[in-house]
């Protein structure tokens, strides 16, 4: 199966909107509420396949209590676990790519005085295959 024909089949299952044009942002995101992904560009890659994912994650992961750092976390991770279901082997580079975000939104938030955040252990991705 090609990784494109897997794309389509997730956007179907998960009721996703793709909005490649919109006139919102200037990078790949999702508007949870209405389950649109804006700005992503569909390609037949792992890179491709692992941010649609991810952006789904934020969608059957988020809630409004959760911090930015809590959001990407668990986008990220539901993502890399849904890739181990499709026994996709996410590389390395894309995970510690996304690592470092979810790090440097950690820092961002303890830098400005938070308070009741999750220690970095926590915040640790762990890649499924």
């Amino acid at each position: 199966m090609k990784i494109v024909d897997l794309e389509n089949q997730i956007i179907k299952q998960y009721r996703m909107k793709i909005e490649t044009n919109s006139k919102c942002y200037s990078r790949t995101h999702v508007h949870v509420k209405q389950r649109t992904i804006c700005k992503w560009k569909q390609l037949n890659s792992i890179t491709s396949l692992f941010t649609l994912l991810h952006e789904i994650g934020h969608c059957e992961n988020n809630n409004s209590k959760m911090r930015r750092c809590e959001e990407e976390f668990y986008a990220t991770q539901w993502a890399l676990d849904k890739c181990k279901e499709l026994k996709i082997n996410v590389p390395n580079k894309i995970v510690e790519k996304y690592q470092r975000y979810v790090y440097r939104e950690l820092e961002r938030g303890l830098r400005r005085k938070g308070y009741g955040y999750p220690s970095k252990e926590e915040m640790t991705l762990k890649k499924g295959i």
